[in-house]
């Protein structure tokens, strides 16, 4: 699950990252420049992904010559890039996968008009950081500290892998894993309290809150804690609607609610008009193995309280093509809606860190469970209330 979250939590960052690299005229104004020497970087080139407003996915290559890369990308605002640099000393492998590790990436922020310049090495990660602009420099004071604590984690749970389950050494390397990790969230929180007017700082709280590395009354008073002037900042107003959405979220608490078109049959959906039955908000994605081994338990409980119960099906990551090329071979047949669509990002607003999240609605709206992660006691409570 630890790895799942993790994964998910990449994902959330990729889809608030980056830029599209097209052949067109391109408006200068919004232009940045990355560029690095770096030890090491004995790659041909780097990658990144993102998916566009429309969902889809927009991958491009960053080219490197003799250990050198320059790259010129299109921003409209404030964003926080990942370069993959492609080097095998860097790519934690754990079978026919890997575990997407932060250390193993070039990560800075990009405004428009900004000059970036990454200077360091890599070993078996990226020590290299950003300079160049007040808010990569910040980035980079505390990813220095941070970056060779988390590759030594990830270092572990490659060996701990390639132990037997009986192996004495597994619960050691675990424990230190644990000691590890707690520091590194330490000095992320250190950090966020410790420089109230950083960009960073911003950036870092909203990873923290995604990943659930902080508590919601933590969340809160962190956010407090920022000062003010960044409030125009992308990421500073993400962490707001999460801190929003922990306070209109709560168990007790009327679900707010939402109007959308993006939904599966094309016609607008409100949720207030699900009002009458138990409701069953479902926030999944194709991409999240513990959602699809719950999809058909959803459906069985659809059939079995058919006329007490109503799902609704909130996706994030996909497109409605893709969504639909899944559900309708399988009658999964529910209401399903994107979790972003235009200005409107239900999974900010509804202060969603982890998937599968479900929330069970009382007939008049009321918040009456939510569960996160495993969601299985999701169907016992279900039970509870419709048999």
């Amino acid at each position: 699950m630890k790895l799942f979250l993790l994964r998910f939590s990449m994902s959330l960052a990729l889809l608030v990252s980056i830029f599209a690299c097209t052949t067109e005229t391109k408006d200068l104004s919004n232009s940045f420049t990355v560029s690095g020497n770096i030890t090491g970087l004995d790659t041909e080139f780097m990658s990144y992904s993102y998916r566009d407003a429309d969902g889809k996915r927009v991958s491009d290559s960053v080219f490197v010559k003799d250990n050198k890369f320059t790259y010129t990308g299109q921003i409209d605002e404030p964003t926080h890039i990942i370069f993959w640099p492609n080097v095998e000393s860097t790519i934690k492998r754990t079978g026919r996968g890997y575990y997407p590790a932060k250390s193993s990436q070039f990560a800075f922020l990009a405004s428009p008009g900004d000059e970036i310049v990454f200077e360091g090495e890599i070993t078996d990660f990226v020590n290299a950081y950003p300079t160049g602009t007040k808010g990569n420099d910040e980035l980079a004071e505390i990813n220095k500290k941070i970056f060779p604590l988390m590759n030594q984690s990830v270092n572990m749970q490659l060996e701990i892998n390639k132990l037997e389950e009986s192996d004495p050494k597994r619960e050691t390397l675990q424990a230190s894993m644990a000691k590890i990790d707690k520091e590194v969230i330490q000095v992320k929180k250190d950090f966020v309290t410790s420089n109230p007017l950083s960009q960073a700082a911003a950036w870092y709280l909203s990873d923290m809150m995604i990943r659930s590395h902080v508590s919601q009354d933590e969340s809160i008073a962190f956010f407090k804690s920022l000062d003010n002037s960044l409030s125009g900042y992308p990421f500073y107003q993400a962490v707001a609607q999460r801190v929003e959405g922990i306070e209109s979220t709560k168990v007790g608490k009327i679900m707010p609610n939402f109007t959308t078109n993006a939904t599966n049959d094309g016609e607008t959906f409100e949720l207030n008009s699900l009002r009458g039955k138990y409701v069953l908000i479902d926030f999944w994605g194709t991409w999240c193995a513990p959602c699809i081994a719950e999809m058909p338990k959803v459906k069985a409980y659809k059939e079995k309280y058919a006329d007490k119960l109503v799902i609704l099906g909130v996706n994030s990551g996909d497109t409605m093509e893709k969504i639909l090329k899944f559900t309708e071979p399988k009658s999964y047949d529910w209401t399903q809606i994107l979790a972003a669509s235009g200005d409107q990002d239900l999974v900010l607003q509804l202060n969603v860190a982890g998937f599968p999240t479900k929330f069970i609605l009382s007939p008049e709206g009321e918040i009456l469970n939510r569960f996160v992660g495993d969601t299985e006691e999701a169907f016992d409570v279900l039970d509870e209330l419709l048999d």
